[in-house]
């Protein structure tokens, strides 16, 4: 072999390199663009689920009254799930209430304090242990 064969050799691999360089660069460029798509029809997909929030609300608003069919189901499904919800937020409220019902927060310093002067009168509650006790090895 001589030098002009080796210096084709690699001029038709050099090319042949720039060709896939050149299909690779353009698949990179396809599959950048997809994932931009990608996500961009994602967010117009959510634009169209608000979209249909609001009109079903609208539509809900306005007519619920008189709909009918599917309509009225649909409308009775809102009115007992917007029930249930109430009743979830009044049982929350009224357990919250119990919270304060003292008139005063809980500090956590004062419930131990309390909890430790109740149990300090029994002789062994089982649940706590005299300080001067040493630990238990399990």
């Amino acid at each position: 072999m001589d030098f002009d064969q080796i210096k084709n050799i690699f001029s038709a691999v050099t090319e042949k390199g720039k060709e896939y360089a050149g299909i690779a660069v353009d698949k990179t460029k396809s599959a950048g663009r997809i994932a931009k798509l990608a996500v961009e029809m994602t967010g117009e997909k959510e634009a169209l689920k608000k979209a249909y929030v609001e009109l079903g609300k609208a539509y809900y608003e306005e007519c619920r009254a008189s709909a009918a069919g599917l309509f009225a189901q649909l409308c009775e499904e809102v009115e007992a799930v917007n029930a249930r919800i109430a009743a979830m937020q009044a049982e929350m409220d009224e357990l919250k209430s119990s919270f304060s019902s003292s008139g005063e927060d809980a500090d956590f310093e004062d419930v131990v304090g309390q909890d430790e002067e109740s149990c300090a009168g029994e002789a062994s509650c089982g649940e706590c242990s005299d300080p001067s006790d040493p630990p238990e090895e399990e």
